[in-house]
């Protein structure tokens, strides 16, 4: 076949696009950092790549969730250790103006800090974390202790999702804590029913059994919130562990090897340079160079 010097011409450009664009792959990735840019640079690594970010942006979402169930809890075991401390106060008072030695101002004074108790009681049952209350059930927005008393009746859970298919519960229901009974007692009724023995008189000794009662529910409530506190630690752990394997499988799957790139974008470079070399010199010659 004859070769024209329009083919040539032709051929010479079409080898130095050629070049240019496989020059302009390469700057892109050394730029980027990145293998793929787009699904037609290899669309089986692209689908990899979009199955890895899709379970990583899942994986992160789920830590969000144990993390701030977490927060949650934590919160309200503080809030759980405050009022241990001041039902440990309240019993100590109760022993104190049960010993019989002490006179009616001194009653009076006792029963008057039993009812500033009552009051943090009643503080702590409307403890929050943020805007919401720790111990209205689903109603977080609506305080549970209100007009001296713990109204809520809102024993709805509150689950955080955490994993495919996996909930866990954060809330323990206030009711369980400052409305149990203790021989038809709750908390706040029965700080109130000792204190005004002590304002009558009277010795307030049948309440320790009450207080205790209700101290053992307090503790055992305080053990469940241990109890979820530890396995949310372990589902954070886990969920950092999968964010890594995921992270370290998608920066294999898609991130360049630059050192490689580098070295291609190099010979690439030079490459295009011979080639705009020896095409310059093959459509040089025209007819017109002859006539001369």
């Amino acid at each position: 076949m004859r070769v024209t010097q329009n083919m040539l011409s032709t051929q010479v450009i079409r080898n130095i696009q050629t070049n240019y664009r496989a020059m302009s792959r390469y700057q892109e990735q050394i730029a980027s950092g990145k293998a793929i840019n787009r699904v037609s640079d290899d669309p089986v690594k692209s689908v990899q790549v979009m199955s890895y970010r899709s379970a990583l942006t899942e994986t992160e979402q789920f830590k969000r969730n144990a993390e701030d169930g977490l927060n949650w809890l934590e919160t309200t075991d503080r809030a759980l250790d405050d009022l241990t401390q001041v039902m440990q106060k309240v019993r100590e008072l109760t022993v104190q103006g049960s010993n019989g030695v002490n006179n009616k101002d001194s009653l009076e004074t006792i029963a008057k800090e039993l009812k500033a108790l009552k009051g943090n009681i009643g503080d702590i049952a409307n403890a929050r974390l943020g805007d919401r209350f720790l111990f209205a059930g689903t109603a977080t927005d609506t305080a549970p202790f209100e007009n001296g008393g713990f109204v809520s009746t809102n024993n709805d859970p509150l689950s955080w999702n955490v994993g495919q298919g996996v909930y866990m519960k954060v809330n323990v229901n206030g009711t369980d804590i400052f409305n149990f009974q203790s021989d038809g007692l709750n908390l706040f009724e029965t700080v109130e029913k000792i204190a005004g023995e002590l304002e009558a008189g009277h010795d307030p000794e049948q309440y320790l059994d009450h207080l205790d009662k209700q101290m053992n529910n307090l503790l055992a409530q305080r053990s469940i919130v241990g109890s979820n506190v530890n396995q949310l630690e372990m589902m954070v752990n886990r969920l950092d562990q999968t964010e890594l394997s995921t992270k370290s499988m998608l920066s294999k799957t898609e991130d360049a090897d630059l050192a490689e790139i580098i070295t291609n974008f190099t010979i690439q470079q030079t490459i295009l340079n011979a080639a705009l070399s020896s095409g310059a010199k093959a459509i040089q010659p025209t007819l017109v160079d002859f006539l001369r």
